[in-house]
C-alpha cells in the first residue's frame, strides 16, 4: 500500500482543522495542491480519496462527501466510523453535525 505524501496529508488537515468543507471549497484546495481540476481529472480525484481512505481505515476514520439533505449541497469531512458513545466526547461537531454524518 503506497504511503501518502504531503498533498494527501495537507488535504486531511484541511478537513481537520476546517471541519467539513462544501465541495467547491474542498476542490480549490485538492487544485491549489496538484495543480489539477477535480472534474477534468476525475480518476486522479478519486484516487487521492481512496488512498487517503486506505489509510485512515487504520484508525477507522474515513473521507466522506455528503449531500446535505435540506439544501442538496455536497460537503467533506473525516469521520469517526465506529459508532460509540465515547467518540462523540472528543470531538468539536455539534450534535447536529455528528448525527448528519452518523446518518450517511
Amino acid at each position: 500500500m503506497p504511503s501518502l505524501n504531503w498533498k494527501h496529508h495537507a488535504l486531511v488537515q484541511a478537513l481537520m482543522t476546517r471541519g467539513p468543507l462544501k465541495e467547491k471549497d474542498f476542490h480549490a484546495i485538492f487544485s491549489g495542491l496538484t495543480g489539477k481540476s477535480p472534474g477534468a481529472h476525475q480518476g486522479l480525484f478519486n484516487e487521492y480519496l481512496l488512498n487517503i481512505n486506505k489509510e485512515l481505515s487504520s484508525c477507522q476514520f474515513e473521507l466522506r462527501a455528503c449531500r446535505d439533505q435540506y439544501v442538496g449541497q455536497v460537503c467533506y469531512g473525516v469521520v469517526n466510523n465506529v459508532a460509540d458513545e465515547q467518540s462523540k466526547l472528543g470531538t468539536k461537531y455539534t450534535v447536529q453535525q455528528i448525527a448528519f454524518f452518523k446518518g450517511i
